[in-house]
């Protein structure tokens, strides 16, 4: 049945590439072939994280150890550079400006750490399990899935195949505080499967960090020291990160009847400042009945599983996909 799904899949993206994707002012159509010749060059397992650095290169994280990071020309889709962190189980990836120096935070469930990482893939430093907080039981209860940069250099990590605790770091590693799992408040607290990915918002002026609880179906946001301010229902979807766009947020959704149905396709969302989905790529229109966002449904031809997103200053998109050999990652060029 998989087979037949991604032959499916493939046939419409090939067939469709003209269709145009999303409503209002976000709209996209998935260019086709992009990547393709590049990603035959490398082994790819699953896709995971996508990141744009400063020279506008395409940095694009896969689990496989032989080549972790694969850089890509966002124009082409051409192969310029791939190495490895020998990291099995890379999730997460934040490339993050410090000084004049771009550098990549990778998380890994597998190894049960952080690592800090040039452009090139030097190692700069490891963020073991925090033993000293007494979390954990042991390193195999703490599989986070990303880290978060706050503007003084601090980083979050998100325990999101853990124990759900997001763990808030000094840029030397040192751990000031935790909060969330079963930490705090009643409504502090963050169930699991939850924090998978998110970000510091502080584009109103008021700082939050912005959780995708994923298997929850909402987003929930925090003061930066772990206090709820609220959750946003996103029925249908599968939050899994976080994506800062302008005034606008870029959210990912796995797929559509996760986990119940872990073959259910996904869709990406693109919501406002008042968080109110604006534009479905992948999926029908949003519909809101008396204030609240109704059951989404993907299309079922756009995306497999879409995890991770990034977007360039010509506002195009870049998709990496879960669990999905057929196409690990796509191109979505605006049309204005």
């Amino acid at each position: 049945m998989r087979c037949v799904f991604l032959l499916l899949w493939c046939w419409a993206v090939s067939a469709g590439a003209e269709e145009i994707l999303g409503q209002g002012e976000f709209r996209y159509r998935v260019v086709p072939g992009w990547g393709r010749e590049a990603l035959t060059q490398v082994s790819v397992k699953n896709g995971h994280a996508v990141a744009l650095d400063a020279r506008g290169r395409l940095f694009f994280l896969t689990d496989d150890a032989r080549n972790n990071v694969i850089i890509l020309d966002c124009a082409s889709g051409a192969l310029i550079q791939h190495w490895t962190a020998r990291m099995p189980g890379a999730h997460g990836m934040s490339l993050v400006r410090e000084g004049d120096l771009e550098v990549l935070h990778i998380t890994d469930t597998q190894l049960h750490e952080v690592r800090k990482l040039t452009l090139d893939g030097r190692e700069l430093a490891v963020f073991p399990w925090p033993a000293k907080a007494g979390l954990h039981a042991d390193a195999r209860e703490y599989r986070p899935s990303k880290t978060i940069h706050f503007p003084n250099g601090d980083f979050a990590v998100f325990d999101g195949y853990g124990k759900d605790y997001i763990l808030h770091h000094k840029p030397d590693g040192a751990l000031l505080h935790a909060w969330g799992g079963n930490l705090g408040r009643p409504e502090d607290q963050l169930k699991h499967w939850g924090p998978h990915g998110g970000a510091f918002d502080d584009r109103d002026g008021t700082p939050r960090v912005v959780i995708a609880m994923s298997d929850q179906q909402e987003v929930r946001r925090f003061t930066p020291e772990g206090r709820l301010v609220d959750v946003i229902p996103f029925p249908g979807g599968n939050p899994r990160d976080i994506v800062l766009f302008g005034t606008h947020t870029i959210i990912p959704h796995l797929g559509d009847n996760w986990p119940q149905d872990k073959n259910a396709p996904g869709f990406i969302s693109i919501v406002d400042s008042k968080w109110r989905v604006v534009s479905n790529i992948g999926a029908p229109a949003a519909v809101y009945e008396k204030g609240e966002l109704q059951l989404m449904k993907s299309d079922g031809k756009t995306f497999i599983h879409p995890h991770a997103v990034t977007a360039d200053a010509a506002g195009n998109l870049y998709v990496a996909q879960f669990a999905s050999q057929a196409a690990p990652l796509l191109k979505l060029e605006r049309v204005k």
